[in-house]
């Protein structure tokens, strides 16, 4: 009996053992917890595995049902797991379901679950990029694995079987975006949970074109981390449906709020350069206005990364160096406008003399690369600060350089204001601040005529005491809005995007600190 081959199994024998106890959720919950708790995090991740709660499946298929197009016929899991997609397709009035999976325990789970929702499906133990299925589906909805191919045998299937993938890292989720247009007929949709890193990655343009020339998307919904083993993994639901299909704008939103769609030939235009969709039509104008009169961080100056030791026990010695010996900064010494430096020195460095050298005797700013607040949405996310000349930034920093000194304090201040912190997130949800997305982030015409008003402010913010940052954050803020040329009403839609929750309670007491020539206002603290 079915039953009695799943209790052999630790992981699954409770879940089979009283079934009359569990719901189909919990019952996959069970599965899914005890299949982790055997692998273990690091083989969990390696499999890129990172199971569906049920309320998710839930909203991929309700997405998928509204914007697909699809309201019934042959449905496919190609990834289906314990069934969590597969259940939600039941309840949701779905009948002809299939669903392939690599894990005989987890398709008898699944069989289990669907059982206990009165449903049934057709399970086939397969690799679904390698599988020649009797029969294309009508709607596919799926949660594949995530993760970095590493094993050559595979990588070299994976290039063979989709070209679109060279050029970049090989991810596990691209595949499938590509693999699910071919396991759908023409006009068929294909509903996948996946990181939203493939929309804006440079390294993702062929894999944009490739699935635009097979498929209009219908939809791409944030749908924010909700995984606790990947907290920093964004998610969406996209939506696409085979060409030939009706062209229509495709749905954009943010959880259950619709933001502003985004037609086929935005996206296809915008192929290369990345699809930085997740924007209402207010910031959409906000992010056109500021680079209408702007040129790229990257032809402003040289944006790169930090060194790389490879082994920092061996390189980076935890006390001030001595004569002769380089200082060290990371990512944990860089606040606004200054350094607090916990001292670092690098030690035996040889094989890094040449990498260190490159640095030595040249002003940069170190902007963070890594940084995130969910507690406090209208943190600042750029953080950067002046490095000496005799110090070597780690690879946990991000560095701008260039050879006129009032260019690179006005670029400090530049990147720390409010402006550019709105369109940085608008662009990315990546929490590593990447020189990638910094070279595409917008300098003003203006400032790169004159930067003495901006770079003036930087070096007075730069020697502020606490009393007065917050009024020269402010004064920043407004002199970068003025060099963008930005109306009052793009001016409102940057500040409470920024601000989020505490936008209606405090801007009156943020815009006295703008208006201020004084910078004698309230201390930021006095603001909170």
């Amino acid at each position: 009996m079915p039953g009695n081959r799943v209790a052999r199994r630790p992981p699954a024998r409770s879940v089979v053992a009283e079934p009359a106890l569990l719901s189909a959720d919990a019952l996959i919950a069970h599965f899914e917890q005890e299949k982790s708790r055997a692998l273990g995090n690091a083989r969990r991740r390696d499999a890129g595995l990172y199971y569906t709660p049920a309320h998710l499946a839930a909203r991929v298929v309700e997405i998928a049902l509204r914007e697909g197009g699809i309201a019934a016929g042959r449905v496919l899991d190609p990834c289906a797991g314990a069934g969590a997609f597969l259940v939600a397709a039941a309840r949701a009035g779905l009948r002809d379901l299939h669903g392939f999976d690599l894990d005989p325990e987890a398709l008898r789970v699944a069989r289990h679950a669907l059982r206990l929702c009165g449903a049934k499906a057709r399970l086939r133990r397969a690799d679904a990029l390698r599988v020649a299925p009797r029969q294309r589906a009508d709607l596919l909805i799926s949660n594949p694995p995530y993760g970095h191919v590493k094993e050559p045998g595979e990588r070299a299937f994976l290039l063979r079987e989709f070209p679109a993938l060279r050029g970049g890292e090989i991810d596990r989720y691209a595949a499938f975006l590509l693999r699910a247009l071919q396991l759908v007929r023409p006009g068929g949709a294909a509903a996948l949970l996946v990181p939203d890193t493939w929309m804006f990655l440079a390294r993702g343009g062929a894999l944009r074109e490739a699935v635009l020339a097979q498929a209009e998307v219908a939809a791409i919904v944030d749908l924010g981390k909700p995984f606790a083993s990947a907290k920093d993994t964004r998610v969406q639901a996209v939506v696409l449906v085979r060409r030939p299909a009706r062209i229509r704008p495709a749905y954009v939103g943010r959880g259950a709020c619709a933001l502003s769609p985004v037609s086929r030939d935005e996206l296809a235009a915008a192929a290369r350069r990345g699809w930085f969709v997740y924007r209402s039509a207010e910031e959409r104008a906000l992010c056109a206005a500021m680079e209408s009169v702007s040129v790229p961080l990257g032809s402003a100056c040289a944006v790169g990364y930090g060194m790389r030791t490879g082994a920092n026990e061996r390189h980076v010695g935890k006390r001030a160096p001595g004569p002769g010996e380089s200082g060290l900064v990371g990512g944990e010494d860089v606040v606004p406008y200054s350094l607090r430096w916990r001292p670092k020195t690098l030690l035996d460095p040889g094989p890094l003399r040449e990498l260190a050298r490159r640095q030595l005797g040249t002003s940069r700013v170190a902007v963070q690369r890594i940084r995130t607040n969910a507690q406090a949405p209208w943190a600042r996310w750029l953080e950067a600060a002046p490095v000496p000349a005799d110090r070597v930034c780690l690879d946990s920093l991000s560095t701008l350089s260039c050879g006129e000194g009032r260019r690179l304090w006005a670029l400090l201040a530049l990147v720390q204001s409010v402006a550019l912190q709105r369109y940085h997130r608008l662009r990315t949800t990546d929490v590593n601040v990447k020189p990638s997305a910094l070279r595409e982030l917008p300098v003003p015409r203006a400032l790169l005529e004159d930067p003495v008003e901006l770079a003036t402010l930087a070096r007075q913010r730069a020697r502020a005491g606490a009393g007065q940052a917050h009024a020269l954050d402010r004064r920043i803020d407004a002199c970068v809005y003025a060099l963008f040329g930005l109306s009052e009403r793009l001016v409102h839609a940057a500040e409470r995007g920024f601000w989020g929750d505490r936008f209606p309670k405090e801007i009156q007491g943020l815009e006295r600190c703008m208006s201020d020539p004084s910078g004698n206002l309230a201390p930021k603290e006095g603001i909170a």
